[in-house]
């Protein structure tokens, strides 16, 4: 924008005006791009509670991870991990509950491999890979335990890692995500409900439109936007990585089969926070995970809720967090 005047005061030629306009329409969309403004916005929200973004190269992963590191005022009480679902990245799902948990404790909120700033050079799709890598990071962080907090698929890695590394996990709470209780039944009835062969084509958006789809399946009142910001969220957001999550996503099916008949179960303390219209897992699933989770696991129905309630009722879910953990 500070060219402008120079070029002008130059008389310049029909090529200059071209490039020119090419520059200034190339700032004003970098400075109106929603994505880019709400990161901006979310980073200094985050750092205000006392988080900052961090990298480690752990094995052949390279993690980005937020901290808010040791402190007087939580020393003694136990970390809290936040573990997003299929998503851009993890800022954009927990923003809403760092808050009031680092008012208490450590929190460390990691992308998970291949969302956010995270990949592995190990083409290794499976759950077993992300469990892998959360461990590497409390490793890489001194941390013997934590609690554990996971919304969808990230709900499915924290059930995982507190069933197969139980020292490693002090409490767990899981949010829309149906642990080891999920059924073909369940699947073709998910598909059935949104009138896709591969639920793919809904998780991972290859069109404007399909940001408009995912906006209704977490929220139970999304709201509106025009198409012109549903392709900057499609570019910004999901842009990166896609057929690596596609790959997740048809690995993670091909796991769900197989996850009863794995040795090691939950038997930490546990909390289910659920959605009340979630249509991806409904609370029918939540209902039957609880069954199977340890005596005195609690189901917390969030009302007017979709499958994100963290999102649409961030301060009530952070509120049961902090009273759980």
């Amino acid at each position: 924008m500070l060219l402008a005047p120079k070029l002008l005061r130059s008389s310049p030629s029909p090529s200059a005006l071209i490039a020119m306009g090419a520059l200034v329409m190339i700032e004003l969309t970098s400075a109106c791009n929603v994505v880019r403004i709400g990161e901006r916005k979310i980073s200094r929200k985050l750092q205000r509670k006392g988080l900052d973004a961090n990298t480690a190269l752990l094995g052949e992963a390279n993690v980005h991870y937020w901290d808010s590191g040791d402190s007087p005022e939580t020393a003694g009480a136990v970390p809290v991990v936040l573990v997003h679902g299929f998503g851009a990245s993890a800022m954009w799902q927990w923003h809403e509950q760092v808050g009031p948990l680092a008012a208490e404790r450590r929190v460390i909120v990691p992308d998970l491999l291949w969302f956010g700033e995270s990949w592995s050079r190990k083409r290794d799709f499976s759950i077993d890979h992300q469990v892998e890598t959360l461990v590497a990071l409390l490793d890489h962080l001194g941390l013997q335990r934590a609690h554990f907090v996971g919304i969808s698929y990230g709900g499915i890695v924290v059930h995982e890692l507190a069933a197969m590394h139980p020292d490693r996990v002090a409490k767990l709470a899981i949010m829309d995500s149906p642990g080891r209780v999920y059924t073909e039944a369940d699947h073709a009835a998910l598909l059935a409900r949104f009138e896709v062969e591969d639920f793919a084509d809904v998780l991972v958006p290859t069109e404007p439109e399909d940001i408009e789809t995912l906006m209704a399946l977490g929220y139970h009142k999304p709201p509106r936007a025009p198409r012109w910001v549903h392709r900057q969220v499609l570019e910004g957001m999901y842009g990166e990585f896609r057929d690596e999550k596609a790959a997740l996503l048809a690995r993670l099916l091909e796991q769900l089969d197989e996850l009863d008949e794995r040795p090691g179960k939950v038997t930490q303390e546990t909390l289910l926070i659920w959605g009340e219209h979630d249509p991806v897992f409904p609370v029918e699933i939540g209902e039957r995970l609880a069954a199977e989770l340890p005596e005195g696991t609690r189901l917390r129905v969030v009302e007017g809720a979709s499958h994100a309630p963290n999102l649409e009722h961030g301060a009530l879910v952070a509120k049961w967090l902090v009273e759980f953990l």
